[in-house]
């Protein structure tokens, strides 16, 4: 009797891994969007910025020495900013762990040929359950790096966005 009530548990808890994947993989899908979103408003931030220093409407000569220093500070805030939010949506590529396994689709480029890949498949791939795990695994820790770059790129935002206006009450 225990033993078909471990048969319902892993059922349930392999049915409940394979909809985790699928929330994970959505939970990607809108990191993605919201890191794309934040690097659209900041390159238009910037685009304004750029263009009033370009077109010689507005110079940081105007600025007194602390102005300038908090102009800079902020500047290399919304740089970082960018950076930070540009490695939320960067494609990582991961090479097939030690002793062949095959796990997901990047695992696959590797091999010469599709007869190749076959065989591989038969000898290296794992078999769901196991693999619905493993990527659950993989990509809910992609999911908190992401959304750990979107935090920092809007933190950064904010800080950029005060030092810059502070900056403005030091005009020379």
């Amino acid at each position: 009797m225990a033993d078909a009530n471990d048969e319902v548990t892993d059922a349930a808890a392999d049915a409940l891994a394979s909809t985790m994947l699928g929330e994970v993989t959505a939970e990607i899908a809108h990191a993605d969007e919201k890191a794309s979103l934040l690097i659209g408003s900041l390159g238009i931030a910037f685009s304004i910025v750029l263009s009033g220093l370009l077109g010689g409407d507005w110079t940081t000569e105007t600025l007194s020495t602390v102005g300038l220093a908090l102009w800079v500070g902020g500047a290399l805030a919304a740089i970082l900013s960018v950076v930070s939010a540009s490695l939320a949506v960067w494609p990582r590529l991961s090479k097939a762990p030690a002793g062949g396994v095959i796990t997901f689709w990047g695992h696959v480029q590797g091999y010469p040929s599709h007869r190749s890949l076959m065989s591989a498949m038969g000898e290296h791939a794992i078999p769901e359950p196991e693999r619905t795990y493993q990527q659950l695994f993989v990509l809910s820790a992609v999911v908190q790096r992401k959304y750990r770059c979107i935090r920092w790129s809007m933190v950064l935002a904010g800080v950029a966005a005060v030092l810059v206006a502070i900056a403005f009450l030091f005009v020379a």
